[in-house]
């Protein structure tokens, strides 16, 4: 048991919004821990302004907006700091969709959430229409892959569901279509995209040859953790993909708003992608955005 709270234990005491309260962060954890088990029903959690969040025992992708306000903290402070209600943002692999509650419901930018496995998409639809945000976001109950067509998807493995060649009972059929296809009568403008797909992020981003031409298409949030062994792919072959479409790796430090150039991905993160010919209109776009905030800290 000790083993099992010891990594988010961890995560929460070494968080960046938790410095001076590490306490109340620990006492949010166990405070989750207890009630969830108590109650058999959704439970609607206060989040960020005005946000919320219905969550239920088991959805451990989302507890940490309970734990630490920002659980992928710098991923998510780019987003507040990039985006604004002029903007787009295209969530791939949304899951139960706090990337696009933030940039719906907190920088009113107008958003497209993507999410394959169609339990996960119920909780994604209700977590948009609890904070009334059908106008702003359009849910899609679909893959994403090189081309139009249908691929098993596993349905057990909450935040790490992903396609499978291998049919089974935990499994089902997702209908797919590209990227390309999706976006084909929408007008981008300042555009955001995070890419979470477990690993198939290169078949995804095969399909999206005319979106990443697009000089509207500014920055890139993606997962790279080595997930795409599976599907005899690599993480390299993605960072060449996105180098290829003119986008450069950085770091983002959101209490200076500052970027930093990588010469690596991150194995086990998230990395930001910008775009090198927009590099200069991101920086202003960082430098001028509304301050946030959470937690008692200031983004």
């Amino acid at each position: 048991m000790f083993k099992k709270i010891a990594v988010p234990i961890r995560y929460i005491y070494t968080h960046p919004l938790t410095k001076n309260s590490k306490l109340s962060a620990l006492l949010r954890f166990f405070n989750w821990q207890i009630t969830s088990r108590l109650s058999k029903n959704n439970q609607q959690i206060k989040w960020i302004g005005n946000l919320k969040l219905s969550m239920h025992k088991g959805m451990h992708g989302a507890t940490g907006c309970i734990y630490v306000g920002l659980p992928e903290f710098n991923d998510m402070s780019f987003l507040l700091h990039f985006l604004d209600a002029k903007s787009n943002f295209i969530d791939i692999g949304a899951n139960v969709g706090v990337y696009s509650l933030l940039a719906a419901g907190t920088q009113k930018s107008k958003t497209i959430a993507i999410e394959p496995i169609p339990q996960t998409f119920q909780y994604l639809t209700t977590n948009i229409q609890l904070n009334q945000l059908e106008n702003l976001v359009n849910c899609y109950n679909i893959g994403l892959s090189d081309k139009k067509g249908e691929l098993h998807f596993t349905k057990d493995k909450d935040t790490i569901n992903h396609v499978t060649v291998v049919k089974s009972e935990n499994t089902i059929n997702v209908k797919v279509d590209t990227l390309d296809n999706l976006l084909s009568h929408t007008s981008l403008s300042s555009t955001l995209i995070k890419l979470d797909v477990e690993g198939f992020e290169y078949h995804v981003l095969s399909g999206g040859s005319n979106t990443l031409n697009n000089e509207n298409v500014m920055a890139l949030i993606v997962e790279l953790n080595s997930s795409s062994d599976k599907y005899e792919l690599s993480d390299e072959m993605v960072d060449k993909q996105l180098v290829a479409y003119g986008f450069k790796k950085y770091d983002y430090n959101p209490f200076t708003r500052e970027l930093k150039a990588l010469t690596q991905f991150h194995h086990e993160a998230n990395t930001l992608y910008i775009r090198n010919s927009k590099l200069s209109v991101v920086k202003e776009k960082l430098k001028a955005a509304p301050s946030f905030q959470i937690l008692n800290k200031t983004i």
